[in-house]
């Protein structure tokens, strides 16, 4: 069961909403309600890992709870909707119904509370300057519109690009897919033999290829420069026309 159905399940069913709780009952959430679902679906060594990576967060959350050592139940189903595994369409649809009346309508107060907690985030990691929270948020993200409803607000997120203060989250997820996405082919800069990840083609130098690590580092070496355009891949197809000549050569056909 995915931790989004799971926030959904234990919070949804406890009546949890925006109560303080401190550090004693978030324990106790987490051990006896998230932890009881997801023991019964993952193994030892991963559900070791979930719950470390969980308690840190809980203590990243901690670190910017405005120095009482407490945090809102919101604060932890906002932390754990954006960072859990999960397609970025239904943590979006999680959180609009967290942040939304009854009548299916966006409450502003509530989205506003939602970017306070999720822009911890970045701000944990250095990155507030450019990410951080500020009182427009809201209004950068939603400038015009009064009334928001489900489509408008997964539109204007799933935007290309995004609000400015949420541009992290889509890239957050597309590293997050393509982590093990394995590359056949070496990179032209460390000559390492394949790639794991993001693999860059120069537009302008014919197979010249970077590896996502060289090339967020701005390697370049013989004739490439950092200038020219690169085409982003995220996944590995060989080229149409070399699969054709080598099936028509390996069966006789040429």
């Amino acid at each position: 069961m995915p931790l989004i159905k799971l926030l959904y399940v234990v919070w949804g069913n406890k009546g949890f909403g925006f109560q303080v709780v401190g550090l004693v009952t978030i324990s106790t959430l987490c051990t006896y309600s998230v932890y009881t679902y997801i023991s019964k679906r993952l193994s030892i060594r991963v559900r070791n890992l979930v719950i470390a990576m969980t308690r840190l967060l809980i203590m990243c959350c901690l670190c910017f709870s405005e120095g009482h050592g407490k945090l809102t139940v919101f604060a932890m189903k906002a932390m754990l909707a954006t960072m859990c595994g999960g397609k970025i369409l239904d943590k979006l649809r999680y959180i609009f119904s967290q942040i939304s009346d009854s009548n299916g309508v966006m409450v502003f107060a509530k989205f506003d509370q939602f970017l306070r907690e999720v822009l911890k985030l970045p701000t944990a990691v250095f990155e507030g300057p450019s990410f951080g929270y500020t009182e427009h948020s809201v209004r950068t993200c939603f400038p015009q519109q009064k009334k928001i409803l489900l489509n408008t607000f997964l539109d204007v997120l799933m935007a290309d690009p995004p609000p400015q203060c949420l541009v992290w989250l889509p890239l957050m997820h597309r590293l997050a897919n393509v982590e093990n996405v394995f590359h056949p082919v070496e990179c032209s800069y460390c000559q390492s033999e394949s790639m794991m990840g993001f693999r860059y083609r120069c537009q302008q130098c014919h197979g010249y290829q970077l590896c996502q690590s060289c090339f967020w580092r701005g390697h370049a070496s013989g004739p490439h420069s950092n200038q020219h355009q690169m085409k982003e891949h995220s996944s590995w197809e060989k080229n149409k026309v070399y699969q054709y000549v080598t099936f028509n050569v390996f069966n006789g056909f040429v």
